[in-house]
């Protein structure tokens, strides 16, 4: 089967599922079966393969044939020894509060970001100051020591 599945009861998948899947009850997957497809359900045991995203209201039980390679959200988890296991586990509390299927995502590996060189920092010029001008006595010599010149204008002397 491929697509969306919506049952109202407990649900059995002894086949090749690829979508999605959600029941109001109890989710089994048989020894034989190939899931590749988001699931939720009340209880969910796993005895055959699973790729996909599961949320679990009441417990999650991975048997020792079963495979499951996604992110779970459970109120219980149960691995027995054998099974296989690989994704983030959200469980308690939080896990426990009705949510929608389309929250839990199938693992997938981020990009990495690498990181840029540090560049230098852009030059600033610096701001010129213009030189003092230089008073002269009239004849083209100057007057010995430059002076700064008044400003041109008449000059208000403060009270």
């Amino acid at each position: 089967m491929i697509g969306q599945l919506f049952i109202e009861g407990d649900l059995r998948v002894g086949g090749i599922v690829e979508g999605e899947v959600e029941a109001t009850g109890d989710v089994e997957i048989d020894d034989m079966a190939k899931v590749k497809a988001s699931l939720a359900g009340r209880d969910v045991t796993i005895r055959g393969q699973v790729k996909g995203a599961v949320v679990a209201r009441k417990r999650l039980v991975v048997a020792r044939s079963g495979s499951l390679h996604g992110d779970v959200r459970v109120a219980r988890l149960a691995i027995q020894d054998g099974a296989t296991f690989s994704g983030n586990v959200s469980m308690g509390a939080a896990a426990e509060a009705p949510a929608k299927i389309a929250e839990a995502k199938p693992v997938v590996d981020e990009p990495r970001v690498e990181e840029l060189p540090e560049l230098p920092a852009p030059a600033v010029p610096t701001p010129t100051v213009p030189a003092p001008a230089v008073v002269s006595r009239g004849d083209g010599k100057s007057a010995g020591k430059p002076k700064i010149a008044p400003p041109k204008g008449k000059l208000k002397k403060g009270r």
